[in-house]
């Protein structure tokens, strides 16, 4: 498999509760057809977006300070709480799904994102100091690399698919990510700036002929940003419906999909429950009306997913999991 699966549902990531072993057992039997590893941050920050990226960084320890985390000489009891809560989601997926063969989808957070949220030791953001955020993506791209190979052990007939979570590279690269002072914002990266930080992900995984694609819940996703890390490689851009801005990221969108990409689109389908969904399906066809496809060839090029953050009760996820799906099915007709 060289490019993300399309025409499916899948989930974003992120799951409420505390449970490692439901939440495997409810990702493979909702969404059989493209599972993610379920992430629980519930369980505080080890297992949260940043702390997990922690967990599997190459040779960059850090700590948490009951604020932030922050580079430190060595890896402390923090990293390895957030190293054990990840290996105690991978033998949850390793046992419920067991036998599975097909596309899977493991989630990790970006390069720009984990600059931004982690500190030095002075307490300034890493984003900001140029060494400094070189080392977190060479770190980070080592540390998913050997993640990746390690999922592969574990659930041998998974075609495994990064989604590399950025909820913040908008903020990076329009200068809105406030110091630790409080005092004004750390200075904006150029898009040359930023792009190497994701290029030096992306190139690691495509080394090893992973498929990829990169997820902003951002209101503003920064389209150009997204769709240069990837070069000519085929691969998908993973944003929530509502916060596309179809006059401005139409002829963006367009030229993605005619290059081979890809549209993974999150929407709210228990929103839309007493009507069918029939307004996420006027949604979506608006879109598919604005990039200029047939009904087929839209329904080839796009997964749905939930919107990001999903909360709630297990027969929430359940109905939200169910609904995605019934998107999917109607679209493929």
């Amino acid at each position: 498999m060289t490019h993300p699966p399309t025409g499916v549902a899948t989930g974003i990531g992120s799951l409420p509760g505390e449970d490692s072993r439901t939440a495997a057992a409810q990702v493979i039997d909702l969404l059989p057809e493209l599972p993610h590893i379920p992430e629980l941050p519930d369980r505080g920050p080890w297992a949260q977006m940043a702390g997990r990226a922690l967990g599997v960084l190459v040779d960059l320890p850090a700590e948490w300070d009951g604020r932030a985390w922050r580079t430190t000489s060595r890896d402390g009891r923090d990293v390895r709480r957030a190293r054990s809560l990840l290996a105690e989601d991978l033998d949850a997926v390793e046992d419920r799904w067991q036998g599975y063969i097909g596309p899977a989808k493991l989630q990790m957070c970006g390069p720009l994102t984990l600059a931004a949220q982690l500190e030095l030791r002075g307490g300034t953001a890493v984003v900001a100091d140029a060494s400094a955020r070189a080392d977190v993506a060479v770190s980070l791209a080592e540390g998913l690399a050997g993640h990746v190979r390690e999922l592969s052990q574990r659930v041998p007939g998974a075609e495994w698919v990064v989604q590399i979570d950025e909820p913040a590279a908008t903020a990076v690269t329009t200068g809105v990510i406030p110091r630790a002072s409080g005092w004004g914002t750390i200075s904006a990266l150029t898009q040359r700036e930023a792009g190497e930080l994701l290029t030096t992900v992306v190139d690691r995984l495509r080394s090893l002929g992973v498929p990829m694609s990169v997820h902003s819940c951002a209101n503003e996703p920064d389209w150009p940003l997204m769709t240069s890390c990837f070069g000519q490689t085929p691969a998908a851009i993973s944003v929530d419906l509502d916060a596309i801005d179809l006059e401005q990221a139409t002829p963006i969108m367009e030229a993605w999909l005619d290059e081979g990409g890809s549209l993974w689109l999150g929407i709210d389908p228990l929103a839309d429950a007493g009507t069918g969904h029939d307004l996420a399906i006027a949604r979506l066809e608006t879109l598919r009306s604005a990039v200029g496809l047939d009904a087929e060839r839209f329904a080839q090029a796009i997964v749905v997913t939930p919107r990001c953050g999903l909360t709630g009760a297990p027969d929430v996820v359940a109905a939200s999991y169910a609904g995605v799906r019934q998107l999917m099915r109607r679209l493929r007709g």
